[in-house]
């Protein structure tokens, strides 16, 4: 069999089996129960309709985006598609094991174009840990509840942890859970542990700051830098350099039960200071200075900003806040789908990279994100013989984007002086407009 069953009979999905080869889309399709929409469908067919759903959710419902994707070719007159109903009941019942298959293969995949010397940073996998608010349809606050404010319930939200990979770029896990103001992130960063594994290195916000969460890691022979936090008091053993030290820090009487958590632990802690920023003191567990040098570990932790410029990605350039589930199950479906999508352009765009030999991590996602949509548009109408020049083509088209490079640019963190700035700015202002005015 060529391949799979389409969706409609002006549908084929040969073409876009190649970014998802037909043996593995029939096995796992074999591996999955049946259930009452599994005919109609088909793995590729929904495979294709939540990429392009989650492409194009700027739009503001499923049916519009519905009609742009039954769009044909003007040679063709339009048909009828699978409906918006019977899409939000496939979803609603699909198995989530699937999805986290499917993730699974695109990492692997990913992970095969990066060189061996690439992917780890002295034998270590650099990867960030950090989490953002998310806000939800009305329907979904019985399950995830909202930020309560002074004046009533706000909007319904929901807390998005991430575990993402510093140099292919791509989330490698994530959960969710309830955002309310007695609600901690402690307990789904508990939950993302089990996906580290031994010599991974882990940036991790300040938030998360507990010496729960360093005995689990080191548990599992993973090693961490994080913030620490505003007035800790750590105890001096020996000094390393003048902004650098190995110091003890205790555990609080609320862990004195848990077997898991010493009584005091040993980390090395580095003062830091950029211009235009605040001092900060980084805590590792890099305790070895000859092997991991003090500028090093402030390199690394800046590296964790990547995680924040993916967020900005999720929410402004895929604008993954405007959400069309009803239900916790389709919630999270549309979350694997922008997920996948994230990941098959940083697929793409590593390819290009490779084929071109532009550096890796150096070209534009939004510019890129634009050509993936186009491309899984025309996708189910493109002939196979027809794949391998437009994919080649989108190759060449994507290793042009490349993010425009600023030497010295640098944004001070000074809120208030940057506040300051703005207000004597616009007094300025007022008292021109006024004088010309008289």
């Amino acid at each position: 069999m060529e391949s799979t069953q389409p969706i409609y009979r002006h549908f084929s999905f040969t073409s876009f089996n190649h970014l998802f080869p037909h043996n593995f889309i029939k096995q796992t399709w074999l591996n999955m129960k049946p259930y009452r929409r599994k005919r109609y469908l088909g793995l590729d067919g929904f495979l294709w309709l939540g990429l392009f759903t989650a492409a194009h959710t700027y739009l503001p419902n499923l049916q519009q985006i519905f009609n742009l994707a039954c769009r044909l070719p003007q040679t063709m007159a339009p048909v009828s598609f699978v409906s918006v109903s019977a899409f939000c009941q496939y979803r609603n019942g699909f198995p989530i094991k699937i999805l986290v298959s499917v993730w699974r293969y695109l990492t692997q995949r990913l992970y095969q174009l990066y060189p061996s010397e690439t992917i780890r940073w002295k034998g270590l996998r650099l990867l960030a840990i950090d989490g953002t608010i998310l806000n939800l349809l009305e329907s979904l606050w019985p399950h995830f509840g909202a930020l309560k404010g002074c004046r009533g319930a706000g909007p319904a939200q929901a807390y998005l942890i991430t575990l993402y990979d510093l140099i292919t770029r791509i989330p490698i896990a994530f959960r969710v859970g309830k955002a309310e103001n007695n609600s901690r992130p402690q307990p789904l960063f508990k939950r993302i542990v089990k996906h580290l594994k031994p010599d991974d290195l882990v940036m991790i916000d300040s938030g998360f700051y507990s010496i729960e969460i360093f005995a689990l890691l080191l548990k599992r022979g993973v090693n961490f830098i994080i913030p620490m936090r505003a007035g800790g008091k750590p105890k001096l053993i020996r000094r390393i350099s003048k902004n650098d030290g190995l110091y003890q820090i205790k555990a609080s009487r609320q862990w004195k039960n848990v077997s898991y958590v010493p009584e005091v632990m040993t980390v090395r802690i580095i003062n830091v200071q950029h211009t235009g920023f605040r001092p900060k003191r980084l805590v590792t567990s890099l305790l070895n200075a000859s092997s991991y040098s003090s500028e090093e570990i402030a390199w690394l932790y800046h590296q964790r900003w990547h995680i924040e410029t993916f967020f900005r990605e999720f929410k402004h350039t895929l604008q993954a806040t405007r959400w069309h589930a009803r239900s916790p199950h389709a919630f999270y479906t549309e979350i694997f789908f922008q997920m996948f999508l994230v990941i098959i352009t940083r697929l793409i765009m590593a390819e290009a990279a490779l084929k071109s030999g532009e550096p890796i991590g150096q070209l534009s996602f939004g510019k890129c994100l634009a050509e993936i949509r186009y491309i899984l548009s025309i996708i189910t109408h493109l002939p196979v013989k027809y794949w391998a020049k437009v994919y080649e083509e989108l190759l060449i088209r994507l290793s042009g984007y490349r993010i425009d490079v600023r030497p010295g640019r640098r944004f001070e963190r000074d809120t208030q002086k940057r506040r300051e700035q703005s207000r004597s700015r616009y007094s300025y202002i007022i008292k021109k407009e006024k004088k010309d005015v008289a």
